[in-house]
């Protein structure tokens, strides 16, 4: 299941006496925890009643024995097994045996919550909890729901945000596009937003763009444009600015490779008449990325952007075996991308 419908069981009281939360978003898993411990120990009882585990190589023997244990002046006990306390890896037969047996006929009276953010479903004992547990999963939100998530966290405040705000800072933010950024630096950026907008009761683009940092593919954004409008020098002095910050060669090669081949991918998909929300939910982007990379993808053309992808793979080659400098092969791409010639 999701995490809404987790919330929606929480909420009439209805617990599983073994939950199993996988997925990367550990920082909505962990407020799930709360909310569990919240909804079934009465306040004041928690200190008796809520066990977490998260020190490695905890032994198996030791969270089944406090499973076991009644709860104390509250009709259920929590206990937490966090990802490092390592329960699902490298167990012994006895343990395996041990905590196989807790998972066929847990206690009633207890709540074990199991984090793990990849399971490795080959393993018998997974297997195993996986069909005897409630799995929620806790995967990256989608782009309405991270709106929602947004919009939500903004209203309790008691602000609001118009839609280009919005999606401004979802895309400043990378949420959608990166897998190394999570709910929890969502809800850090809106935090603040809201700090930053002191009185004002609407979030602003402005604010949006003061707040949250402009990250590296914006830039790569605007030096393929640059590069497409045929200003050479503009793109590569942007370039060159990317390495005096930091960036590596390889990593903006990267980045501006997976820009062209999402517009050809989005121009190929447009010339068979494909729709624009088709595309969207084909190569699992929000709308107003397909319609950038769609106009992008007209200005180029797809026969160049055919044969920018040939020129992508033979200067990745080249720099994988040596043959050349990654600084040169991304200026070389920046000028095959500000050639008119096809």
């Amino acid at each position: 299941m999701k995490y809404q419908q987790l919330i929606k069981e929480i909420k009439i009281k209805k617990f599983s006496p073994l939950y199993l939360f996988t997925g990367e978003e550990q920082y909505i898993a962990d407020m799930m925890v709360q909310n569990l411990i919240r909804a079934a120990i009465p306040e004041g009882m928690e200190q008796l009643n809520v066990m977490t585990f998260s020190e490695k190589e905890t032994e198996v023997s030791e969270i089944v024995g406090i499973c076991r244990q009644l709860p104390m002046m509250s009709p259920y006990r929590v206990v937490v097994v966090r990802e490092s306390a390592g329960l699902l890896r490298g167990l012994s037969k006895e343990s395996m045996a041990l905590f196989s047996n807790y998972i066929k006929k847990p206690e009633n009276q207890t709540i074990l919550i199991i984090q793990e953010r990849k399971l490795d479903k080959r393993k018998k004992i997974c297997k195993q909890l996986m069909q005897n547990s409630s799995v929620v999963d806790f995967e990256k939100l989608t782009f309405v729901e991270i709106e929602n998530w947004i919009a939500m966290r903004l209203k309790r405040a008691g602000k609001t945000i118009g839609t280009q705000a919005l999606r401004q800072a979802i895309e400043r933010s990378r949420y959608i596009q990166s897998d190394h950024v999570n709910v929890e630096m969502m809800d850090h950026w809106t935090a603040q937003l809201i700090d930053y907008a002191k009185e004002k009761k609407s979030i602003s683009i402005r604010d949006v763009e003061t707040v949250i940092p402009k990250a590296i593919d914006d830039n790569i954004f605007e030096m393929i444009n640059a590069a497409i409008a045929g200003d050479t020098g503009q793109a590569l002095t942007m370039l060159d600015l990317f390495y005096h910050q930091g960036e590596s060669p390889f990593g903006v090669f990267g980045l501006l490779s997976s820009q062209i081949r999402t517009m050809t991918e989005v121009a190929m998909l447009s010339e068979r008449r494909i729709s624009p929300s088709q595309i969207a939910s084909q190569i699992k982007r929000p709308m107003f990325i397909v319609k950038k990379m769609s106009m992008r993808s007209r200005q180029i053309g797809l026969p160049r952007l055919k044969h920018l992808m040939m020129a992508l793979a033979d200067l990745d080659l080249s720099m994988k075996t040596g043959k050349i400098d990654p600084e040169l092969a991304t200026s070389l791409l920046i000028i095959k991308l500000s050639n008119k010639k096809r």
